[in-house]
């Protein structure tokens, strides 16, 4: 590997390292802002993100836009879009584990720490950093 590819790389890490410790440090902070700002608008929006935003409907998406590149015959779209439905489904896999393994607690039960929250956003989000790489590795198209 070339000396600047592995500089890249160190980069990219230490930035992730850095992004994750300040999520962890900010969660309580964040929960409690977001606690004393509420108002039924953005309640409802959560809610619905709640309810559409699980593992099921992000799986479904991405099957109809797999379905979209594979029709149009864009093979570097179809192959990004079927990249990031494995990685989808082995995040779901790894979040059922945790789930699981963790013993976690009914919803009706506060949490007293916001790991669980940071763990199953970075699982649930699976497609950002793929369209990222994709878009950044010129598949425009």
């Amino acid at each position: 590997m070339k000396r600047s590819a592995v500089f890249y790389w160190l980069i990219g890490i230490v930035i992730a390292a850095i992004l994750i410790t300040a999520a962890f440090y900010f969660d309580n902070a964040v929960r409690d802002f977001v606690a004393q700002h509420q108002n039924p608008t953005m309640r409802n929006f959560m809610r619905n993100v709640s309810r559409f935003g699980d593992w099921l409907e992000h799986f479904a998406l991405g099957l109809v836009l797999l379905a979209v590149a594979w029709s149009r015959g864009n093979k570097k779209w179809t192959r990004i879009f079927l990249s990031m439905l494995i990685a989808l489904s082995i995040a779901g896999l790894a979040a059922r584990a945790m789930k699981i393994s963790t013993g976690r607690a009914r919803p009706s039960v506060k949490p007293s720490a916001g790991m669980w929250q940071v763990a199953h956003f970075t699982v649930s989000n699976s497609f950002s950093p793929r369209a990222a790489a994709a878009r950044r590795a010129g598949c425009a198209g």
